[in-house]
This record gives structure tokens, C-alpha cells and sequence, in this order.
């Protein structure tokens, strides 16, 4: 799955079918995420860089907080629920009951994931605040726009 940059750099890459991309730059949409794992443009851990297959540009997940505040609290819901509902009567053993739990949370939690991301998850840009676009937004030259995705594709 290796995809290269323009400038001939390999950059591999992860594909997150649980999250809906939508480029901030084309605005074309993907039913994946591309992470790239594995080249010059890499993120950290908590900051993960992603690829646009169709622009050739890396973006970022911008307020990822807000995804994760609705979805873990209803993840977490789920599985109470799930350990709720088996039982004490069946005498089954607790790891029986916590399997039950997290086939339920995958069931329900892929397309809760799916759904949460095309709504609550918006990209940007990689730098969206480069040296280029910063002197653009300072001088305006006619005819040109101050968009972030220029900066990284050039």
C-alpha cells in the first residue's frame, strides 16, 4: 500500500475504514481515512496525518475532541447495557459476559463510528498556518485567495 508524494518521496499508509473522509482542499469524500504511517509527512500519536488519495495533499483530523466526547459516552452505554442484559440466573462465567459486551460495542460501534465522523470530524490542512499563507494574508494580491491547500501542493 505504498503511494508516493510528487516529489518522489514513499509514503505508507493505513486505511480507517470506522471514519468518513471528506477533503477540506476538493472536497471529495472517501468511505476511508488513508493514515500515513510511514514517510516525510508522518504525525505524532496524538496528532495522526492523513493523506488525500485524490489531491495528493496531507490533512488532519481538527477537533477530534468533540467525536470523542459523543463517542465514547455511548460506547460506554452500550457495553453497560450489553453487561446488563445476561443474566445473573444463566451462571455463565464473567468472561463469557465481557465477550458478549464487546461483540455488541463492534456491532453497534462501526457504524456509530461511521456516522459520528461524516458529521463531527472536520479536516484541514496539514500547516495550514505556513509562512506562505501568512504572507498572504497580510499583502492581498488581486486575483489571488488565501487558501491553505495552495500552500501545500506547491
Amino acid at each position: 500500500m505504498n503511494k508516493t508524494l510528487r516529489i518522489g518521496d514513499p509514503v505508507k499508509l493505513w486505511k480507517w475504514h470506522t471514519l468518513v473522509f471528506r477533503c477540506p482542499c476538493g472536497g471529495k469524500d472517501a468511505d476511508y481515512a488513508a493514515q500515513i504511517i510511514e514517510g516525510p509527512k508522518q504525525g505524532t500519536m496524538w496528532d495522526p496525518a492523513y493523506w488525500c488519495e485524490q489531491c495528493s495533499i496531507a490533512v488532519r483530523a481538527k477537533d477530534t475532541w468533540l467525536f470523542g466526547a459523543v463517542y465514547g459516552p455511548l460506547m460506554a452505554m452500550i457495553a453497560t447495557f450489553a453487561l446488563e442484559a445476561v443474566p445473573a440466573g444463566f451462571g455463565l462465567a464473567q468472561w463469557i459476559t465481557i465477550a458478549f459486551a464487546a461483540v455488541c460495542c463492534a456491532i453497534v460501534g462501526w457504524p456509530l463510528s461511521r456516522l459520528l465522523s461524516r458529521h463531527l470530524v472536520y479536516w484541514e490542512p496539514r500547516n495550514p498556518g505556513g509562512p506562505r499563507v501568512l504572507r498572504q494574508a497580510r499583502v492581498r494580491i488581486a486575483g489571488t485567495t488565501n487558501n491553505p491547500c495552495d500552500e501545500v501542493t506547491q
